[in-house]
């Protein structure tokens, strides 16, 4: 379970008075925006099995309640929704929701829950806790991201991919939310544990870009500039995937000096150096030996040698370059 069982009656009581209450708004939210808000879409579905037993909504929200602390689970959640059904526009609808929400929580229905949430913040803004309901949905994606998942006999496996749209939704939800930083990190890392390494370093760069102070900011640096990392060793002679890794770990080591990543990108850094200055020699080899284009060699082994003099390769490039030069001035 998400939370014990324990609390379960606890949060679907605050439902109850989440009206009463006040609401909190989303961030970024504001009173005119609320002002022009329209009237909530009846759900759609099959609703013909779906009656209230009730004739108030007050009346079936209280009948409700009274089959979930009976321990009716299934019975209470089709009274909710039999609510938001009959009587959609009033002041009880929006607590209905929640609690039906919540309780397909409770029946673990996690998914089925966080498009509750969902349907909630989208048909009755302004008119519940929304931190609240954002913090449900961000618990209910870390579950399905970390949780194995199981089928038939097979082992469990799994599968964090499941949680991407859910993190997405979240993120489009409250961009302005204190833990909207750490939603977006959740994205790239997911596109990451799954080598879509093109993805992760966008979902990276789009978190320091729109947060750039914090840890999360910090972290999303060291990811993108790792996922660099693993496509230059896919690409191991692709000299501009190499560049555009090594920018990133500079970057990240001069931004953030005292990060516990440090060492890691410094041991990425030394790799990255020596297979630049390795291809800058062999593209100088390649000029002098192969191509024989002895002014394209020289000038490459001046650049090799200007830009990598701690290289073990520079003195063997020293004696083939004072040769080349030797040869030019031969009449």
């Amino acid at each position: 379970m998400i939370w014990p069982r324990t609390l379960a009656l606890v949060l679907c009581t605050s439902v109850l008075i989440s009206v009463a209450k006040g609401a909190i708004e989303p961030p970024g939210t504001s009173q005119t925006a609320k002002q022009t808000e329209q009237k909530p879409q009846p759900r759609r579905g099959a609703r013909w099995f779906l009656h209230p037993q009730k004739n108030t909504p007050a009346g079936q929200l209280s009948y409700a309640y009274e089959l979930y602390k009976a321990r009716r689970y299934w019975m209470s959640g089709r009274a909710y929704l039999a609510l938001v059904y009959a009587w959609p526009d009033s002041a009880q609808a929006p607590a209905a929701q929640l609690a039906y929400a919540q309780v397909q929580e409770h029946r673990r229905n996690y998914t089925d829950a966080f498009d509750e949430y969902q349907y909630l913040i989208d048909q009755y803004p302004g008119q519940f806790d929304y931190r609240f309901v954002l913090d449900r949905q961000f618990q209910i994606a870390n579950y399905v991201m970390t949780e194995p998942r199981r089928f038939l006999f097979f082992p469990a496996f799994k599968a964090p991919e499941r949680a991407l749209p859910l993190f997405e939704q979240i993120s489009r939800n409250a961009p302005t939310w204190e833990r909207a930083a750490e939603v977006q990190f959740k994205i790239g890392l997911i596109h990451e544990e799954n080598s879509e390494d093109e993805e992760a370093i966008a979902a990276y760069e789009i978190l320091q870009n729109r947060y750039p102070n914090g840890e999360w900011a910090a972290l999303a640096s060291f990811h993108e500039a790792q996922c660099l990392y693993g496509v230059f060793k896919n690409r191991p002679n692709d000299e501009n995937t190499c560049n555009a890794a090594r920018a990133a770990l500079v970057q990240f080591i001069t931004t953030y000096p005292g990060n516990p990543n440090i060492a890691i990108a410094r041991t990425y850094l030394d790799a990255l150096n020596t297979r630049i200055s390795t291809l800058a020699f062999e593209r100088a080899r390649f000029y002098d030996e192969l191509a024989h284009r002895p002014q394209s060699a020289i000038a490459a082994y001046e650049d090799f040698i200007a830009k990598f003099p701690n290289s073990p390769l520079v003195s063997k490039s020293r004696q083939r370059l004072d040769q080349l030069r030797k040869e030019a001035q031969e009449p």
